[in-house]
Formats: C-alpha cells, structure tokens, sequence
C-alpha cells in the first residue's frame, strides 16, 4: 500500500461536529507514532480505517511526536526514538491523534510504508530513531 493520509481523517476535518480532529489544538502526548508489523497477522491498510483499535500488529510501545507543529499547511515534528525494541519486523508505521477518551476514539491520521529508508526493519533490542525530512511529515 503507497503512504497515505486516512482519507475519513481527511473528512472529519471538513466536518465542524466531528471531535478530536485537529492536529494544531494539542495538548502535549497527543500526536503519536506506532511501528507496525505487516504481515502474517500484522497490519493491513484500509481506507476504511479510522480508530487506533483499527490498528493489528502493533510492535513496541507508541511514541509520543514531540514538537508537533503546522506551518502553510505541512505537519512537521521533531524525530522519535524508540528504545530497546524488540519484536516482530516492522514494516509500517501510523501516526494517531490521541485524546483523552478510549482508544476507540483516538483518530488515524497518517500511514507510511513506502519509501521509508530502513524498512522493514527486524529489531533486535536495540534503538530505532525516525527522523523526518526537514520538509516536514506530511502536506495538505
């Protein structure tokens, strides 16, 4: 599957009655990144997908995005550290908007799978950084 912004994310941003949307009324810890395994049990993209429960193969512990801004439409952040990983290959990774209710809530707002320098990646205990261009994560 290319990368892909969630396109029901994409709609509840054009609905004003939609909750728990935006990604520039933050508080801190609520733009997060998860790596997932895709395959054999692990995850498999559907535009369909909306929630954080909607999400299989989930490798490690999600990641808070620190320094999580929007700049002339493009979503940018600092880089992510995830420490001691181990687990099954990750192939993937989804970053969520997360609120203060249940994860069925929590909206997905971005997947990436292609083009991803050093995916898949089998862990091995040690550290993964994801760095993002200095472009920024993603534009709308």
């Amino acid at each position: 599957m290319p990368n892909s912004v969630y396109p029901l994310w994409k709609s509840a941003l054009m609905q004003e009655v939609q909750a728990n949307k935006s990604l520039d009324q933050l508080t801190p810890n609520n733009c997060n990144l998860v790596l997932l395994n895709i395959g054999g049990g692990g995850y498999t993209y559907s535009d369909f997908h909306q929630w954080y429960t909607d999400l299989a193969g989930i490798v490690g512990t999600p990641k808070a995005l620190a320094s999580p801004v929007i700049t002339a439409n493009v979503f940018s952040c600092a880089g992510t550290v995830f420490t001691t990983l181990s687990g099954a290959t990750v192939g993937a990774f989804a970053i969520y908007r997360q609120n203060s209710g249940t994860n069925n809530t929590w909206r997905l707002v971005l997947y990436e799978d292609t083009g991803v320098i050093g995916l898949p990646m089998v862990p091995n205990g040690g550290n993964l950084l994801v760095t993002w261009s200095t472009q920024g994560v993603f534009a709308l």
